[in-house]
């Protein structure tokens, strides 16, 4: 799995070489997750004698599936989720129009910093619009970038492009 992910991060990376765009998208991609997550957020499913969130379950596959392409990305990345997940817990207990509201501002501006970075910084098309499945790799991305530049992870520095 480990070979596949690094095949799959180099292919990322070749879209985002700009460390402005880079910027960008640790701004939009979290925000496009919570955008989606938060109307899961407001559908429970009855697990024993507990309410599990629809976003739990519905993610779920993601994270172990990231955690199986590489460990300590993905354990990383589920860390980093987990104040997604009670931001959501949080903004769904205000309500409804409350959560439409939120979700819908949190996808367009997601978005805008996902074009801008594209656009202005890349001058290139996004990795998704090739392979459907770099939107699962781009926030393994933005965690393994984050890694590296802590210094936790210069292994992947070779599929990130980095200066060693």
């Amino acid at each position: 799995m480990k070979k596949i992910f690094h095949r799959q991060l180099a292919a990322y990376a070749q879209y985002h070489r700009d460390p402005h765009n880079c910027v960008t998208h640790f701004i939009g991609i979290p925000m496009l997750f919570l955008a989606v997550i938060l109307p899961l957020e407001a559908w429970r499913i009855p697990i024993d004698h507990h309410q599990v969130p629809l976003a739990i379950i519905l993610t779920l596959p993601a994270i172990v599936g990231w955690i199986l392409l590489d460990f300590g990305v993905g354990a990383a990345l589920l860390l980093l989720l987990c104040p997604l997940f009670i931001a959501a817990a949080m903004i769904d207990r205000h309500g409804l129009p409350l959560m439409w509201w939120t979700a819908a501002l949190l996808f367009v501006v997601g978005w805008f910093f996902q074009l801008l970075g594209h656009s202005f910084f890349e001058r290139r098309k996004p990795a998704f619009m090739d392979d459907l499945s770099h939107t699962l790799i781009g926030p393994m991305f933005v965690v393994a970038k984050m890694l590296v530049w802590l210094g936790l992870r210069r292994d992947l520095v070779p599929y990130l492009h980095e200066a060693k």
